[in-house]
């Protein structure tokens, strides 16, 4: 039974195989820009997150290494632990460099490198804080110290300063000229390509750690022959940099700062990704399996192609406004596999109905409660009486949790009064067109649920309490 969605293959030869998501073209785009680039810069892909970055940057990445073109890649959130963000992009080259630099000079890249990683630990060295020498001074009889001791200090510690800074930067511009030609040397001298340093997962890490990154990645590797990419939801790396710099701030002009192009990456055609999970977590298999097994006992079931089209239409059919994310359908489509493995054989799984349960309690938590305890009883409950109210309750998932909002009522009611309420609902119908309308009587009807009443809520109660034994 496959609970957890696995991290895809990536094939060296064909690292496209898998791409279910059908970014090639994204990967050719970009591969093309950062070649033909003779300046160095920063790129941003960014995505909100759950959207797959991850997964593109791990297939562009050997998309780029089959290309001859040098990437490296470093999960940033993976080193948030380090206290120095320079440590950890050196550390990242010094990691792999005989594997970027198979294609030129490797003796002269690791001497280029040996070099810059020694710069690059002066730069990391401190002088003694002025702070702590201060301090001594709190050990003297201040009453002896002289007003010429005290201009004296004051000017050595400024002398210093000033000397600390006039080496700081020499050794930074030193840093960056070796760090150029190592970058240089590590592809063949008649076809240079840039070296591409994948960053990931930055908006996932401490706000600390991230701007530290950037600001690193800017103006110590800001040098010819090295692009930098950042797999990053803009939105969330925003409010980590407000946590530091306050909520007035301009987060677009800040990060205008150290990103020079921002890529969007593509959202997969509506339905495609849902219409992968099922394949890939069996669900058509074991809807088939159960099919045939009640079939076989004598009992009247359910076509199985029925319901997964049911599940595949509730996640199609979501306003706009209402989307999951990639990573929350595989959430949904993971927990939909719970509830199918662990119900009895002997009852109906109500597929269309646990989904949007369940969709309802990853994207609205609270409702959810409400609605699964009775508390909501017309679907207005759900939604405000706005656009994006209109939007879900005249839905085909709207549809489906109108008839489950009725359903509430079943244990409070006689069968007859549910009936008159179903009636009423339908006949309240806005939509002039009668699509709603017949929508909702097609699915009480293919369910059977005006004959069926309390086993029908007794049924999805059940389904539900398995469901909600879990949270990711």
């Amino acid at each position: 039974m496959i609970i957890k969605s696995r991290e895809i293959e990536i094939p060296e030869d064909d690292p496209f195989a898998n791409d279910v998501l059908e970014r090639k073209e994204s990967a050719e785009i970009l591969t093309e820009f950062v070649t033909s680039s003779e300046e160095p810069m920063v790129i941003c892909i960014d995505a909100p997150w759950g959207m797959g970055k991850t997964t593109f940057l791990k297939i562009w990445k050997q998309h780029l290494k089959n290309e001859g073109i040098p990437t490296l890649y470093f999960n940033a959130w993976e080193s948030d632990f380090s206290d120095d963000a320079l440590v950890c992009l050196i550390g990242e080259i010094s990691a792999s460099i005989n594997e970027i630099s198979k294609d030129g000079n490797e003796s002269k890249a690791k001497e280029y490198f040996d070099k810059a990683k020694k710069l690059g630990s002066a730069l990391l060295k401190r002088s003694i804080p002025v702070l702590a020498k201060m301090g001594t001074m709190g050990a003297l009889d201040l009453d002896q110290v002289t007003e010429a001791t005290l201009s004296d200090f004051a000017e050595s510690l400024a002398k210093e300063q000033i000397e600390h800074y006039e080496k700081s930067k020499q050794g930074l511009l030193a840093f960056r000229e070796t760090l150029s030609n190592f970058a240089s040397s590590i592809t063949s001298e008649n076809d240079q390509k840039p070296l591409v340093f994948i960053i990931d997962e930055l908006d996932r890490c401490r706000p600390n750690f991230a701007i530290e990154i950037l600001e690193k990645a800017k103006h110590f590797f800001n040098v010819e022959n090295i692009i930098f990419v950042l797999g990053v939801d803009k939105e969330q790396l925003g409010s980590s940099i407000k946590a530091i710099y306050g909520d007035s701030l301009n987060v677009n002009g800040y990060l205008r700062r150290f990103i020079d192009f921002d890529y969007l990456l593509p959202q997969p055609a509506k339905g495609k990704f849902i219409e992968i999970l099922l394949k890939k977590y069996s669900i058509h298999d074991l809807l088939e399996q159960r099919e045939n097994d009640i079939k076989a006992s004598g009992r009247e079931v359910l076509n199985y192609t029925d319901d997964l089209k049911d599940i595949q239409r509730i996640f199609t059919e979501m306003p706009e406004e209402y989307d999951l994310t990639l990573r929350e359908q595989i959430h949904c489509i993971s927990l939909f596999n719970i509830a199918l493995k662990f119900t009895p054989e002997n009852e109906s799984i109500y597929s269309l109905f646990v989904c949007s349960l369940i969709v309802l309690k990853i994207k609205e938590p609270e409702k959810y409660k409400k609605l699964i305890a009775g508390k909501i009883k017309k679907l207005s409950q759900l939604w405000a009486n706005d656009v994006i109210g209109n939007a879900m309750s005249t839905s085909y998932y709207g549809i489906v949790l109108n008839i489950l909002v009725a359903c509430v009522m079943f244990n409070k009611i006689t069968e007859e009064d549910f009936k008159k309420d179903i009636h009423r609902r339908i006949h309240d119908d806005p939509n002039p067109s009668g699509y709603y309308r017949d929508r909702m009587w097609g699915l009480i009807r293919k369910y059977n649920i005006e004959s069926k009443g309390v086993k029908f809520l007794e049924a999805m109660s059940r389904r539900m309490e398995i469901v909600n034994r879990f949270s990711n």
